[in-house]
């Protein structure tokens, strides 16, 4: 538990927060921490990149599969069943890109209350519903970029466009990676998550989307 001032250096930012360290290549290295108070929780990520921070996408719902994101995927409700194969009520994905020059946090939830859907197709599967995708507009996000090296992006959520009562000694099933794009941004070519190694697939912007919440780890605010 803590209230993080953003400087763009990780370890400074979240120290005594624990990071974990994750990469499917050298070149594609990330670091990221997760802290949290009784208003927001924070997420950073220290990326390795050589095109660091670029996005096609044309529409923010889109940038998971434009390029380069980070993303943080959580179930907020603790009695989950942890070996569930598709993702329900209360479970949620963060995806937070450059779109159009300015970082963007868009909220997805497969199963929500409070509804504002959007559906989404691919080659494989034409018609697949979320019941809520937006832009979350109180989020306050610093990207911050080494030319030629990666970036780090740390975000501040608020709580409450979470659905998220955090606690000390609250255990949550969750998950945290970044995708990588083309150098020309146009389409994310790799997915590395802490926890999630069945994140091979690319060009399908359906299989690239859904949450695997069997996949996850375990997430413990102190």
């Amino acid at each position: 538990k803590l209230t993080p001032a953003f400087s763009g250096n990780l370890d400074h930012d979240f120290k005594g927060a624990e990071i974990v360290v994750y990469r499917k290549q050298d070149d594609a290295a990330a670091r990221s921490a997760v802290a949290w108070d009784d208003q927001n929780l924070y997420a950073a990520w220290d990326v390795t990149d050589n095109t660091p921070w670029v996005n096609g996408a044309t529409e923010a719902a889109q940038m998971y599969i434009g390029g380069d994101t980070v993303d943080l995927q959580l179930g907020t409700d603790p009695k989950g069943d942890k070996n569930r194969g598709e993702a329900v009520l209360g479970d949620l994905r963060l995806s937070i890109g450059n779109f159009q020059g300015k970082p963007t946090a868009v909220l997805y939830r497969k199963v929500a209350q409070n509804r504002k859907p959007k559906v989404f197709s691919s080659g494989v599967v034409k018609e697949y519903s979320m019941d809520f995708v937006d832009v979350i507009a109180e989020a306050q996000v610093k990207a911050t970029v080494r030319e030629k090296k990666g970036y780090v992006v740390e975000a501040a959520i608020p709580l409450a466009a979470l659905g998220l009562k955090p606690e000390d000694g609250l255990a949550l099933r969750g998950d945290i990676g970044v995708t990588h794009g083309d150098p020309a941004g146009a389409r994310t070519r790799l997915r590395t998550y802490w926890n999630n190694q069945h994140s091979g697939i690319v060009d399908d912007a359906v299989f690239e989307l859904q949450m695997e919440p069997k996949n996850w780890g375990e997430m413990t605010f102190k």
